[in-house]
């Protein structure tokens, strides 16, 4: 009973909850306004919450790019497959991460930051990007249907300017879990 009232939750959720794309949700490209770049923190992927599901997120991603899919009402043709960063994995993990400990779901970081503005900071010099958040979901596959399922998520998921991806999650409670998984895909390209 729990994990149906948690899988209506969540993707009534990621309905009502729209991915940002230039913060949002729409299909225009992002360009960088100042240039600057802070410097990467690492370079490696954190574990875990990253390297355990790099493969499995990636693979998924480009299945799902690889058939054509209905986004809302809009058509996608099949899209090209992304590649993996680890950028944009730390980025995505880290605001996995933020809103677990200040308890909060949001685009926007509990510091004000944006997705740019954290992909930014790890280094990743990005002419366009998207982000797409979720809660709740058990598993990569379960995750990667949610948004499918949400227009607005589809969209990024099926936009064929996003080159590159980077996931990540962090578990925290929600909804009487005290393990849930908090998600953030990030994708961009150069």
């Amino acid at each position: 009973m729990m994990y149906r009232y948690l899988a209506v939750l969540t993707v009534f959720s990621l309905l009502v909850l729209p991915a940002c794309v230039n913060g949002w949700g729409g299909d225009r490209n992002v360009t960088d306004p100042g240039g600057s770049v802070i410097p990467p923190r690492g370079g490696n992927d954190p574990d875990p919450g990253v390297a355990d599901i790099r493969g499995e997120f990636l693979a998924a991603v480009n299945r799902a790019r690889a058939v054509k899919q209905i986004c809302g009402n809009t058509p996608y043709r099949p899209a090209p497959p992304v590649s993996w960063s680890g950028a944009l994995a730390t980025a995505a993990y880290l605001h996995s991460k933020d809103m677990v400990r200040k308890n909060f779901l949001s685009h926007t970081g509990s510091d004000g930051g944006s997705a740019g503005e954290r992909i930014s900071r790890q280094g990743y010099p990005w002419r366009t990007y998207g982000e797409n958040i979720a809660f709740g979901n058990p598993t990569v596959s379960s995750v990667i249907q949610g948004w499918l399922v949400s227009e607005r998520h589809c969209r990024n998921l099926m936009n064929p300017a996003f080159t590159e991806i980077g996931a990540g999650y962090f578990i925290g409670p929600f909804g009487g879990n005290p393990a849930a998984r908090y998600w953030t895909l990030d994708l961009a390209d150069r």
